[in-house]
């Protein structure tokens, strides 16, 4: 039996993707192994999102050729849509396969082991390309790829190069997708793409495919994945306030918070409106995570644009961050602009907001100490602790202790303890006595 590897980075498009190889050659005779391990065939699912992501796809796609000389090195994702000829360039790399592409990448690995050559798969994709999983990987939660692409352009941004135009799949065929996982028991499906604000399909948007989603029978909860300031109108709020299965956790990316860097960045609100929304959202639903991707060191932003971002932060109930320094993206318009930031003060800066989110997540997961919450538990125990690991609509991690039964359950906890960056509870409520831990066990104490 022929083994292959995968490798991903990068976004949750990029791991969704993974997952989809991964089911495609199980189905083709193919033994999925750990990536380091020998292997015949290794995938690498590059990222190109910024210059550190170029560079450890390529340091990947170096070792995938170390451990397993000999082996079938392939090179797919954002980095090989974008930049394939420097990837084939590489001695290490026998294909580059482009997102276009990436449905024959079976196919065309078959093609390259017989002809004993290197060779790209080129090509942009006009279409929505279904990719349906039926299995991931043993987890509780389930993914399903609604949108791909983007038309914003961001003028820091390399994604509409990357992953192409704004193309959405539609309505009735991403219900039918959710409703067969929920044949086979997945108890959350999240529906992902790249820019979820600009779904439309067939004259539906975002909000007519949620409702759909809302009324799947037998589906306890859904999550989005990520959604733009400017395309959550008050319609939507109204859903996610009504909605009984709609997990209570949006992550809106900000960027930053200052309004002259918004304008170069392309960004289509100002700080007032990001502020505004983050607080209609917060009032609408009570108990609500909210994330954000923030940049720092984009051209231009001196001191002042700094701290306004740091200042709007901290006004908002943001309970996450997830902090950038703004990376160079060939073919984009920010690399040409003028005030480059210094590397040193953008590391700096990052270091400072990362500080912040810290603090933010630290508050959020205190507050919720004694509250109960409905946690959804995942088959896989935490390897530290060895609690049972669940996450609860507002996207706190928490560990319990329990029996295996909890697996794949969405249960009641009482949140006990936040210490470091974890948090502990305990299941409660009235259910099976296999599933209740004895109200004498004690939570330990987690170290680190």
């Amino acid at each position: 039996m022929p083994r292959v590897s995968f490798y991903t980075l990068g976004c949750k498009l990029n791991a969704y993707d993974t997952e989809w190889y991964q089911e495609q050659f199980a189905q083709a005779g193919y033994e999925v192994v750990p990536f380091g391990e020998a292997a015949d065939v290794t995938v690498v699912n590059t990222c190109t999102i910024t210059g550190q992501g170029d560079a450890q796809s390529r340091q990947a796609l170096r070792k995938a050729a170390r451990v397993s000389p000999g082996a079938t090195v392939v090179a797919t994702g954002c980095y090989a849509q974008t930049d394939p000829d420097a990837l084939l360039a590489l001695p290490e790399v026998d294909l580059v396969v482009g997102l276009e592409a990436r449905v024959r990448l079976l196919d065309l690995i078959n093609d390259t082991c017989s002809l004993g050559r290197s060779h790209v798969a080129r090509g942009r994709a006009k279409d929505f390309q279904e990719m349906d999983i039926e299995a991931f990987g043993g987890r509780s939660r389930a993914f399903v790829k609604v949108q791909e692409g983007c038309d914003q352009f961001c003028s820091f941004c390399i994604i509409p190069f990357a992953r192409g135009r704004s193309r959405s799949r539609p309505v009735q065929s991403a219900v039918a997708q959710v409703r067969r996982l929920v044949e086979a028991g997945y108890q959350e499906v999240v529906l992902t793409g790249v820019h979820l604000g600009d779904y439309a399909s067939d004259g539906a948007a975002l909000l007519d495919l949620l409702t759909a989603v809302e009324g799947v029978e037998g589906l306890a909860r859904f999550r989005v994945s990520s959604i733009e300031a400017a395309f959550i109108p008050d319609a939507l709020i109204d859903l996610f306030a009504q909605s009984k299965k709609f997990c209570r956790h949006l992550h809106v990316p900000l960027q930053s918070g200052d309004d002259r860097i918004l304008s170069a960045m392309r960004r289509p609100y100002t700080s007032a409106q990001y502020r505004d929304l983050m607080r209609k959202l917060s009032d609408r639903i009570p108990g609500l995570g909210l994330g954000a991707d923030v940049m720092v060191g984009f051209p231009g932003e001196d001191g002042e644009a700094f701290e306004n971002t740091h200042r709007l932060i901290e006004e908002v109930p943001l309970v996450y961050l997830h902090v950038f320094p703004y990376s160079h993206r060939q073919g984009t318009p920010a690399t040409k602009m003028p005030h480059q930031v210094d590397p040193r003060v953008k590391a700096a800066r990052a270091a400072r907001l990362r500080a912040l989110g810290a603090r933010k997540a630290d508050a959020f997961r205190r507050e919720a100490v004694g509250r109960t919450f409905e946690a959804l538990f995942e088959g896989r125990r935490d390897p530290e602790s060895g609690l049972l690991s669940g996450l609860t609509d507002t996207y706190i991690r928490v560990l319990a202790p329990g029996p295996d039964a909890a697996a794949n359950r969405i249960l009641p906890v009482r949140i006990e303890r936040a210490e470091g960056d974890r948090t502990l509870g305990r299941i409660v409520g009235e259910m099976d006595a296999s599933v209740s831990p004895p109200d004498s066990l004690e939570l330990p104490v987690l170290q680190g």
